[in-house]
């Protein structure tokens, strides 16, 4: 799986996340993920960034604003 890909699939579960715990897991998982595979820490640099860049494809009305909030503060 790419980074794209990997960041496409929490992208996702960003989405569907209930509530601010969860929004904060998914993010912490798919970074210890990554660690656990070994991965460089540039390429989680870039991931992160990918996925921050990505939050311009969610639309902010397609959330409610404290969820869409949580995101944000997450991969920020």
């Amino acid at each position: 799986m790419t980074i794209d890909e990997y960041k496409d699939a929490i992208l996702h579960n960003l989405k569907i996340s209930g509530d601010c715990e969860a929004v904060e897991q998914v993010i912490h998982r798919s970074i210890e993920k990554l660690k656990e595979k070994h991965v460089h820490a540039y390429l989680v640099t870039n991931y992160l960034e990918k996925l921050k860049e990505s939050l311009e494809e969610l639309s902010p009305q397609g959330f409610d604003s404290v969820h869409w909030c949580n995101i944000k503060c997450a991969i920020l």
